[in-house]
């Protein structure tokens, strides 16, 4: 039986999800597969029965607003940073010669491609983070040029992968074109494949059965409010948005905090209800009428797929989610707020903005059209069966 490695980006759960679709279907198929990983996708993809070995946890850090620290505190942490960083690829290459795996597929973990190619092992990425940006606060137009020279050299060493996959829409409908686009370095091995994250798509009446089943009537307009990322960058929002549901009267409102470990069951705050972890989220996310989520692109893309408009608020300073967020706006699906300044009173009146303007839904409609002709899932198990032939 071959065996396929998938070392993955632990924080937030949007790598977790696409990677998990990926071994879900690859097991089917005969494979046996492992994870690496640590924080929110460790958990995720060992509540969905996974076996995953825990490395390291290496991100920035953030504050007890939510906010990204800032550069400075980072930089002031980079000789711990580097150390986690060779830790793990040290711990990687263990792994792999205890585990001995036919390929890796990394996503967004570096340390492990450096670790499979030591090893002469076949590695493919997938990522939608080739750069790295700074916050947006930060950049200038002085700082561009130092950013490509920086990503360019990044890009050299992603390209020691065998094969590169953006999960992503190819241009001019790319959601994070300023995370991939403008590195030479990679162009000869990279592919845009599309949304590896494929929502369900259940008839109404099992929707209907499903949201019933938990106590949940739809009767008004539904506003789902999807709250993934890191678990120390939720608090300050959720606070916030059961504020504003207060004002959101006409609409029944369903916040989900995204907690892998969290209770399934659902409680009433006020008129909201609310989930630790939701067990009928695909349910929810095809049911709404208007989506409230994070940044985070597995998120963003499923809610394209579906055709959904959305109110987007990123993590604070967090570069690649406003970007993300700067897209959807271009493409006229999509409000944006910045978490830091936005009001309960200024996402209530976002959303029944995005609710009172047909222009959203019919644009988001259009545009999943064009995504459902790239199934990024369908083309990475292709993919691998192709490399283990």
């Amino acid at each position: 039986m071959k065996r396929i490695y998938f070392p993955i980006f632990g924080s937030g759960l949007g790598h977790a999800a696409r990677m998990a679709a990926v071994a879900s279907q690859l097991v089917d198929k005969g494979f046996e597969v492992a994870f690496s990983s640590y924080s929110e996708g460790a958990e995720y993809v060992e509540k969905h029965g996974f076996i995953c070995f825990r490395v390291p946890r290496l991100d920035v850090g953030w504050t007890a607003s939510g906010k990204f620290e800032g550069l400075l505190k980072t930089s002031k942490r980079l000789p711990w940073h580097i150390a986690t960083f060779i830790r793990q690829v040290v711990l990687e290459r263990k792994i792999m010669i205890s585990w001995k795996p036919d390929l890796v597929i990394s996503d967004s973990r570096l340390s492990a491609l450096i670790a499979a190619k030591s090893l002469g092992i076949k590695c493919f990425v997938v990522t939608n983070q080739l750069r790295i940006l700074l916050p947006p606060k930060k950049r200038s137009n002085r700082t561009k040029p130092i950013e490509r020279f920086l990503n360019e050299i990044l890009g050299k060493l992603w390209n020691l992968a065998d094969k590169i996959f953006f999960p992503d829409l190819p241009p001019p409908l790319t959601i994070s074109e300023e995370n991939l686009w403008w590195i030479s370095a990679v162009r000869r091995k990279a592919e845009y494949i599309g949304f590896i994250v494929q929502p369900s798509k259940s008839r109404p009446d099992e929707v209907k059965e499903a949201l019933l089943k938990m106590g949940l009537n739809k009767t008004k307009p539904l506003v789902f409010m999807q709250i993934s990322g890191p678990s120390f960058t939720k608090p300050a929002l959720i606070k916030k948005l059961l504020k504003a549901s207060k004002s959101l009267a006409e609409f029944l409102v369903i916040i989900s905090e995204g907690r892998p470990n969290g209770s399934r069951e659902v409680k009433r705050i006020d008129s909201t209800y609310y989930f630790e972890w939701c067990p009928i989220n695909d349910h929810l996310m095809q049911a709404s009428d208007i989506l409230v989520v994070r940044g985070g692109h597995s998120t963003l893309g499923s809610a394209l797929l579906l055709g959904k408009p959305m109110l987007i608020i990123p993590i604070a300073d967090h570069s690649e989610q406003f970007s993300n967020a700067s897209k959807m706006v271009k493409l006229g699906v999509a409000l944006w707020l910045d978490p830091l300044t936005a009001e309960p009173k200024d996402i209530s009146k976002s959303i029944q903005s995005l609710y009172s303007t047909p222009l959203y839904r019919i644009k988001a409609q259009a545009i999943s059209k064009e995504a459902a002709k790239h199934n990024g899932l369908n083309r990475l198990v292709d993919a691998v069966m192709d490399a283990l032939r």
